[in-house]
């Protein structure tokens, strides 16, 4: 993962400043405008499975602990702790996601 962090930012500050200035949102953008619509769509498969998954990952790690800690079965403390993230998000908005990553990074 380190050796790839110099190519990584080599590659913001090479396209950064352009696809800030054609206004892209995403990623999928620049190959959306290239390619058409079809493949933009095609293109959003895989990042949405890969969202869908890595939320998975996120909240059966966090139900773990929270099992091993409070000594509660798994499935429960999963779902409680994604009503808990889903409340605070819809709350909070992304400030509050935003500070959790930052408590979570000085934890």
């Amino acid at each position: 993962m380190i050796k790839w962090l110099p190519l990584r930012f080599l590659g913001g500050l090479a396209f950064a400043k352009i696809m800030r200035n054609r206004e892209y949102f995403t990623m999928i953008d620049p190959f959306q405008e290239r390619y058409g619509p079809r493949m933009g769509g095609l293109l959003y498969i895989p990042a949405l499975l890969g969202d869908i998954f890595w939320s998975a990952a996120i909240l059966n790690a966090l139900g773990a602990t929270i099992s091993v800690i409070i000594n509660v079965h798994r499935v429960p403390s999963i779902i409680s702790s994604a009503c808990v993230a889903v409340f605070y998000t819809l709350i909070g908005g992304l400030y509050s996601v935003t500070y959790t990553d930052i408590i979570q990074l000085s934890c």
